[in-house]
């Protein structure tokens, strides 16, 4: 399954993640399907939260200094944002 979902973007993750949370809230629905349903669930969501990680991390932030400009990742710059 985890091959499968390598390649699927946030977005279509993020819509089969709704899918199943509406398949899930069926009240009919067997088990062995809820179960397979909720590990689908689970891998779509670790797979959204490494591509915010992911993501989070190709972004930058210009920070004016005493010296210039420069830019930072988003993390190093909160870090030098909250220590002035």
């Amino acid at each position: 399954m985890e091959e499968e979902l390598k390649d699927i973007s946030y977005e279509k993750a993020l819509e089969r993640l709704e899918e199943i949370l509406r398949a899930l809230d069926q009240k009919d629905l067997e088990l062995e399907r809820a179960i397979s349903l909720y590990e689908e669930g689970l891998h779509l969501i670790h797979l959204c939260e490494q591509k915010l990680k992911e993501a989070k991390s190709r972004v930058e932030v210009i920070i004016k200094t005493k010296e210039g400009f420069i830019t930072e990742n988003l993390e190093r710059a909160k870090e030098l944002l909250k220590n002035g």
